[in-house]
């Protein structure tokens, strides 16, 4: 363990030590689990457990692994938000985790890594996606968070990814392996500048102008343009129902890598199924951004449905500096 992640006090020690006897003998898998209590860890609260590299089903790929982030002294059932790595479906990794910030909110925070293209080609993400939602609702009494306040998150491909799990709840389509009984459903989508409609990407206008050697190419397992067939099923604009879960959508005008209108045609789809949304248009920002205006809506817009003591908008767009 290294000394930064030293447990903070003698009693929270003692304590930390009955929490983790009651729960070994409430179930046998934790005996696997490697707890620390955090200290000084940028975007984390002293006192935070997290529990690192948790395998979300059974003779897991080191890949179907996820960390877990609970903050000190939650007390009652907290909500949960779950993040979803971006990078073209062939890399990142569960560590970079935006949502962190939110543990200090009172929020349990999970973060996710999910098989890569190389690994195995499209379904198996969203289907792992769908796995780990189902692995945490099932688990949610023994650490505490709320199996009905479950929201996620992710950008680019990990974008793509929260909006098909948001679009999809209402069928078990890629519901596969353990844990069938629970529902992957979410009850809050935050998406940054993922694709939403394959059929209708405008690859020309991107750099993924050779698209029979782009990520896309690797994600279905060849050239999409003559791969018709599936480009549906790998679109969350073409599951989408009023069962679809609120979601907030963040995307800069400048983005050459996944075009606004996918997410411009995406919020439309939404507003006319009746699904509560918002666009959040980043003023010249490209694929990837900093800043804080559009934290605060996400909070925002989380807390409402999360925990429902707050008000925002239904469906907008908004033009961010």
């Amino acid at each position: 363990m290294n000394s930064h992640l030293s447990f903070i006090s003698i009693k929270k020690q003692i304590v930390l030590f009955f929490l983790l006897v009651i729960s070994m003998t409430a179930s046998a898998f934790v005996e696997d689990l490697n707890k620390i209590i955090a200290k000084d860890i940028p975007s984390i609260p002293n006192g935070s457990i997290i529990i690192k590299d948790i395998a979300y089903v059974k003779n897991a790929h080191e890949r179907q692994k996820l960390d877990l982030f609970l903050p000190p002294g939650a007390g009652e059932k907290i909500p949960l938000l779950v993040w979803f790595h971006g990078g073209g479906w062939e890399g990142g990794d569960k560590a970079n985790c935006a949502f962190l910030q939110f543990v200090g909110q009172n929020y349990a925070v999970a973060s996710v890594n999910y098989r890569l293209s190389q690994d195995a080609i499209f379904p198996a993400q969203i289907c792992d996606c769908k796995s780990a939602i189902r692995w945490l609702r099932a688990h949610a009494d023994e650490f505490g968070f709320d199996p009905e306040k479950i929201g996620v998150g992710g950008d680019s491909a990990g974008g793509h990814l929260v909006a098909l799990l948001g679009a999809t709840g209402h069928t078990r389509i890629f519901d596969e392996g353990e844990y069938l009984e629970q529902t992957s459903r979410v009850q809050v989508v935050c998406d940054f500048f993922g694709p939403t409609d394959f059929e209708h990407f405008d690859y020309e206008k991107t750099i993924f102008s050779d698209v029979k050697n782009s990520c896309f190419a690797r994600l279905i397992g060849g050239d999409p343009n003559e791969m018709k067939s599936v480009l549906p099923m790998l679109s969350p604009r073409k599951f989408v129902t009023s069962t679809h879960a609120p979601i907030i959508i963040i995307h800069g005008n400048k983005d050459d890598l996944v075009p606004l209108n996918q997410s411009q045609m995406y919020l439309e789809t939404l507003a006319q199924a009746g699904v509560e949304s918002t666009l959040l248009v980043v003023d010249g920002a490209g694929h990837g951004f900093g800043g804080v205006n559009h934290w605060m809506e996400i909070g925002a817009f989380l807390s409402k449905h999360l925990k429902p003591d707050k008000q925002v908008g239904y469906t907008r767009t908004l033009l961010l500096p």
